[in-house]
């Protein structure tokens, strides 16, 4: 059972939802599994949030759907990206954090080899939910095209849609056993905006 849908289930907010079977050959039997988000579409208040949050950093407003999470002052904290920009450019990073304290507290994290203790932290703790977690990704990237978009790419441009089917930021991923983790700052804007992660203790400690 392979199935992933994308509803409106309010005017203005996103419903996503995933049941998968994790692939075998890890050392335990499949099973099914389930995540959900919400996203509500990008407002004129969110987008001037997010432009002074982004101050010099290079990032278009045009590849962003919505706001995925908050802090608890209201201001968005995790964006959600448009896996595509202009039929032709893919960006395989769903869920970008803006918040600046996270950004910099997970920066000084990652200078002292965060990346690094997180992977480990996973292989030990957690390596077959890693890979529900990028499966999850992946259906998730494909579910936020639209439908012409996915007829164009299936039609025109089969290499481009491969390009789009990695699992946490575009990771690839198989049956190696070895963890591969990219950058602090997307973990955790996937963790807030799928309210899970397989090494959110991890992240949870070092987010302050």
């Amino acid at each position: 059972m392979n199935t992933f849908r994308l509803d409106a289930v309010r005017s203005n907010t996103f419903f996503a939802n995933a049941f998968f079977e994790t692939p075998r050959g890890f050392g335990a039997p499949s099973f099914f599994y389930f995540s959900y988000f919400f996203y509500e579409p990008l407002s004129s208040a969110d987008a001037l949030s997010v432009a002074r949050q982004m101050r010099g950093r290079k990032f278009g407003e045009a590849r962003i759907l919505g706001t995925a999470n908050r802090c608890r002052f209201g201001f968005p904290r995790v964006i959600v990206c448009a896996p595509l920009r202009d039929m032709s450019v893919p960006f395989p990073t769903s869920f970008w954090l803006t918040c600046p304290r996270l950004v910099r507290s997970l920066g000084e994290a990652e200078s002292r080899g965060g990346v690094r203790e997180l992977a480990r932290w996973i292989e030990l703790h957690a390596p077959r939910e890693w890979i529900s977690y990028n499966i999850l990704h992946q259906r998730l990237r494909l579910a936020l095209l639209s439908e012409p978009e996915l007829r164009f790419l299936r039609r025109f441009r089969p290499g481009l849609l491969k390009g789009l089917r990695g699992g946490v930021g575009g990771l690839r991923f198989g049956a190696e056993r070895q963890i591969h983790v990219k950058c602090l700052h997307l973990q955790a804007a996937s963790w807030l905006a799928l309210r899970r992660h397989p090494g959110a203790p991890w992240l949870a400690a070092r987010a302050g």
